[in-house]
């Protein structure tokens, strides 16, 4: 892979890749420039994912004006040790088995680097927002799928290949198929899409499902469900790992009416005593999409560049 200039003082591209969209933005100078693009991921979903990937930087960069020395890519994929090649991609299989990172700096002619989307995220927070500074920091994000990361001393942990897979943990046993294949995964329960499938059950529109819960008895009890499953989930692994701080993000808990204070207290109530109950500090993620851009500074720096 082609590196990057030791002195990275010129345009990078950053771009997080979620399951719906992808949001575009650049560091200048090693500062974040004001103003996000969004576009669909569908774009990927195509025969050549490397060639449109490159046309959405390139056609971010030509319209203002940048000539970039780096891109930084968040990626909701599992990718082998090097950061390079994907392994899995339930949500764009398009790019499972292809070399990301130097497919696409050979076709752009500089350096791409990735990053699992939640470690970028997480870094983020890390640098800039609600997790800075933690020994240790586990971030969950609840979105088109369920996605999870931990740093550790500022470094992603990594385990022997990708990390944490918290949305494929089993529950329920209700054998509910998972788009990754297995059946009872997190994901198959409380995530994007069963979101999607609860608005076409209840007539009711995504984004009000939340607000308007009450007029569906049936609608009420599946997200209380939907909201104790991901609890769960998060206080498992806070059990497992025991950090420093647990950071809660992504697009669900943004959401209108999402019952933050009944999440957080479920979450507790269900933390081994005295510890991590009584050290862990929960914390919501504070800087959006921003995140990523403070992230790929955190991803430059751990790599060697700026």
């Amino acid at each position: 892979m082609q590196p990057l200039s030791k002195n990275l003082k010129s345009n990078v591209l950053v771009a997080d890749i979620g399951g719906t969209k992808i949001v575009l933005g650049h560091l200048q100078e090693g500062q974040l420039e004001p103003g996000l693009q969004t576009v669909s991921t569908d774009l990927l979903r195509v025969r050549d994912p490397v060639g449109a990937m490159a046309e959405i930087l390139q056609g971010y960069a030509q319209t203002r004006g940048l000539g970039p020395t780096a891109a930084v890519l968040g990626v909701p994929v599992s990718p082998d040790r090097d950061l390079d090649k994907v392994l899995s991609s339930p949500n764009i299989p398009q790019l499972e088995g292809v070399f990301f990172a130097s497919e696409l700096t050979q076709r752009l002619g500089y350096a791409v680097c990735l990053e699992r989307d939640i470690a970028l995220l997480l870094l983020g927070e890390y640098q800039a927002g609600a997790a800075r500074g933690a020994s240790s920091a586990l971030g969950v994000f609840f979105g088109t799928g369920v996605g999870a990361a931990m740093l550790l001393g500022g470094h992603p942990y990594r385990g022997y290949s990708v990390g944490l897979e918290l949305g494929h943990i089993p529950i329920r046993g209700e054998g509910r198929r998972c788009v990754c294949g297995n059946t009872d995964c997190l994901e198959a329960y409380a995530c994007g899409h069963t979101l999607v499938e609860l608005s076409r059950q209840s007539t009711i529109p995504v984004q009000d499902l939340f607000i308007r819960q009450t007029e569906n008895p049936v609608l009420e009890q599946a997200l209380r469900e939907f909201i104790r499953d991901q609890a769960y989930a998060v206080a498992t692994a806070i059990n497992l790992f025991d950090p420093e701080v647990c950071l809660v993000g992504g697009g669900i808990p943004e959401m209108k009416g999402y019952p933050r204070a009944a999440f957080q207290q479920t979450v507790l109530e269900h933390l081994r005593r005295p510890y991590p109950r009584e050290t862990v500090r929960l914390a919501w993620a504070e800087l959006g999409p921003r995140a990523a851009l403070y992230g790929a500074l955190e991803v430059l720096r751990q790599r060697g560049f700026g």
